[in-house]
């Protein structure tokens, strides 16, 4: 995969994730930055996640936040 590594620890609320939560935000994190273009990757790098019931909110460089579902998804 061409992603951009990060410190996942560096992302304020990660580690106040589940164990569960974090090697889901990771995965995902993993496959979404991969699938998009060079230029969009930077700016959507994860600054803030937080833990839901259903979803992960993840908060990015930009501004955008996006909710990480326990399938894989992303929206």
């Amino acid at each position: 995969m061409n992603y951009i590594e990060i410190d996942f620890s560096k992302v304020k609320g990660y580690n106040k994730l589940s164990d569960k939560s974090k090697r889901l935000f990771e995965e995902i994190y993993k496959r979404h930055n991969s699938v998009v273009g060079n230029y969009y990757k930077e700016d959507y790098q994860p600054i803030r996640v937080k833990e839901y019931k259903n979803f992960i909110e993840v908060h990015f460089k930009n501004g955008d936040w996006l909710h990480y579902y326990s399938n894989g998804t992303w929206g």
